[in-house]
């Protein structure tokens, strides 16, 4: 894998730094559980392909929240990141789109018990419908 646990330390600053200066009345830390990113990467290498890598990740730290604020958009950044490192863009067309990805990690986000492999499978494919090669 290309990706590195700095390198989404970095995203997440980079987003909640972007959304101090939208909202300041709403300002977030930026903290990090740098042991819950750990076993994150090293269970997306575990899986088998990079859509499969790219789906994990994001939903991954959409569930596992090791950031104060901003885990979904960081785990969307750091999927559509490690598939450009890999040849492919992922692309979302509409607001509807967006939408439905934004529902699918909530849903995720729910069930705090364990990453709720059904729910992973449908990021999967909302993942491989929306990625071509670059």
């Amino acid at each position: 894998m290309e990706i590195t646990i700095d390198d989404i330390i970095a995203v997440n600053e980079g987003i909640l730094h972007e959304w101090k200066d939208r909202y300041p009345e709403h300002y977030e830390k930026v903290a990090v559980n740098k042991e819950e990113l750990e076993k994150i990467l090293n269970e997306t290498e575990l899986q088998e392909s990079i859509i499969a890598k790219a789906a994990f990740l994001m939903a991954a730290i959409s569930w596992a929240q090791p950031f104060s604020g901003g885990n979904k958009r960081t785990g969307y950044t750091c999927a559509r990141a490690l598939l450009r490192m890999n040849g492919y863009e992922f692309f979302v067309k509409s607001k509807q789109e967006i939408e439905a990805l934004r529902k699918l990690l909530l849903e995720i986000q729910d069930e705090r018990s364990e990453l709720n492999t059904q729910t992973l499978s449908k990021i999967i494919l909302y993942v491989a419908r929306r990625i071509r090669k670059i």
